[in-house]
């Protein structure tokens, strides 16, 4: 069956121009004294990311890479660029068509994406995946301020303490083992599953139903600590939100505020430091691939 496109050549040339524009404008701020190397940097940042985080996502598509089909796609990119398609060997999919259930995406929008990479000078190793057997922190970034940030944690938890079938839990202290043995200590503050949980809680979560979307706080709202993520002590801001799924009988997703001290306490975690070791290696190696591109429009030739 023909998969359809979902990227045709004229949106895709619409967006290389929007990001383009968006860099020859940090440029000229730049040269102009309106911005920082660094700031520049970050603008020039986000186009990028833009592109590779938010516009093929938003076209139903996304980039799934690990150790098996990584090497397929740094193979098949030389040969997009040598006006050669695959060759006859082996194929791995690795771009998906997400819009009605999940298949590999056409062979149209894969040759989209390297030419997304093309026109910004990327290479199939700055999109290098986590190697197998590194463990890294299952997190999700939810907001940052000044001097704090709001965090979830994909917590698969194995064994909940007797918290869920505690009918008075409030002021009460449960040990919650996730599945690969790291623990969450919390005492609950307010117990909400029987109590109207409409509203916004601090972790910001919007949950996708049928007929629209779903905003509800959080089943528990505690405080204490998340093993491998937050100091165990003397934390400035220790609430923790504690969300259910399956009907209510399975936690899956603790939420929390970081401070310095749960920052600390989270790049020291002795499971984090070979993820940890890695990312600022490939932060490193992005950087000078990404180098020709903000030489680029530092010039003050304001040609794309």
């Amino acid at each position: 069956m023909m998969r359809e496109q979902r990227i045709p050549d004229g949106l895709a040339e619409e967006k290389i121009a929007e990001v383009f524009g968006r860099c020859r404008r940090a440029g000229k701020w730049y040269r102009k004294g309106v911005l920082t190397e660094d700031s520049y940097r970050q603008e020039i940042l986000r186009g990028v990311f833009g592109v590779f985080m938010s516009f093929f996502t938003d076209n139903g598509l996304k980039l799934r890479l690990d150790g098996e089909n990584y090497p397929c796609f740094a193979r098949e990119y030389p040969e997009y660029r040598n006006g050669r398609g695959p060759a006859d060997r082996v194929h791995l999919p690795w771009l998906y068509d997400v819009t009605e259930g999940t298949r590999e995406a056409s062979a149209e929008d894969q040759r989209q994406f390297f030419r997304m990479m093309e026109a910004f000078g990327l290479t199939p190793e700055y999109f290098e995946p986590l190697p197998a057997g590194v463990q890294a922190p299952d997190t999700v970034p939810v907001h940052r301020y000044n001097s704090a940030a709001v965090y979830g944690v994909r917590f698969r938890c194995a064994d909940d303490g007797g918290l869920l079938v505690d009918e008075d839990p409030v002021g009460k202290t449960f040990r919650l083992l996730s599945d690969t043995g790291t623990e969450a200590v919390v005492t609950i503050k307010e117990d909400r599953r029987n109590a109207g949980r409409n509203g916004m809680d601090f972790d910001e979560l919007v949950t996708p139903a049928e007929g629209g979307l779903i905003v509800a706080m959080a089943e528990f709202l505690a405080e204490g600590y998340i093993e491998g993520y937050t100091a165990r002590e003397n934390r400035s801001k220790p609430d923790i939100l504690i969300r259910l799924k399956d009907g209510g009988r399975k936690i899956y997703w603790l939420a929390y505020w970081e401070d310095g001290g749960d920052e600390k306490a989270r790049m020291d975690y002795p499971e984090w430091r070979e993820y940890y070791a890695w990312c600022e290696k490939k932060e490193i190696e992005r950087a000078g691939i990404l180098a020709p591109l903000f030489e680029r429009f530092i010039r003050v030739s304001d040609d794309a």
